[in-house]
């Protein structure tokens, strides 16, 4: 009843509380070990004829796709990781430190779904090309017990736009960051509300 209250507060953000109290990310001392999962993400264009998990759509990049998957695999990745790091330790403030030897939390961001949009839109929009958007997952588990401590769910995330693809997906980092630290301003402000309401 207290959480399905909060989260009807928030019918503009991209964001859900699907288990636990998200401000457990509220803890500036903490430090929180982290991964991309990719491993289930579909990309789509909006039709869902089209729809293929991520491996296969580089892949299927045109007489490129090997060079594609290459450079995903050796380089891109990483750095996807690095920024995914560093704007989440830009805008959340106050909250735990997202770093590769965390020992108090562990962090999973995980895509389900991306959307570039159509392959009409890259050639119209022509420099900038757009802007991603994402739906998934942000869980966070104890370091040590591995139990679930909280569970925010994503849809519709839009991104920054970008000419390349890559850029598009740490542009869903920036905005994921930003638009998160809101939330959780918003989610400890209203949790503070409903607690005197209840007293």
């Amino acid at each position: 009843m207290f959480l399905g209250f909060i989260n009807c507060v928030y019918a503009k953000t991209p964001f859900k509380v699907k288990q636990g109290n998200p401000l457990v990310i509220l803890q500036k001392d903490k430090k929180a070990i982290y991964d991309i999962d990719y491993s289930k993400m579909i990309v789509t264009d909006g039709d869902p004829e089209n729809d293929m998990d991520f491996a296969s759509w580089l892949a299927s990049k045109d007489e490129d796709g090997k060079k594609w998957s290459k450079d995903w695999e050796n380089k891109e990745k990483a750095e996807c990781k690095k920024a995914f790091r560093e704007k989440f330790n830009k805008e959340i403030k106050n909250g735990f430190e997202l770093t590769k030897l965390g020992k108090d939390y562990k962090v999973i961001f995980r895509i389900s779904k991306i959307d570039f949009g159509p392959a009409v839109k890259m050639k119209l929009t022509g420099f900038g090309g757009g802007e991603a958007k994402a739906s998934g997952e942000f869980e966070v588990r104890d370091f040590n017990t591995d139990e679930v401590l909280t569970i925010i769910t994503f849809e519709n995330l839009v991104g920054e736009s970008s000419f390349k693809q890559i850029g598009r997906i740490k542009g869903l980092f920036e905005n994921f960051s930003e638009e998160l630290s809101d939330f959780l301003k918003s989610y400890q402000k209203e949790e503070k509300k409903a607690a005197k309401t209840k007293q």
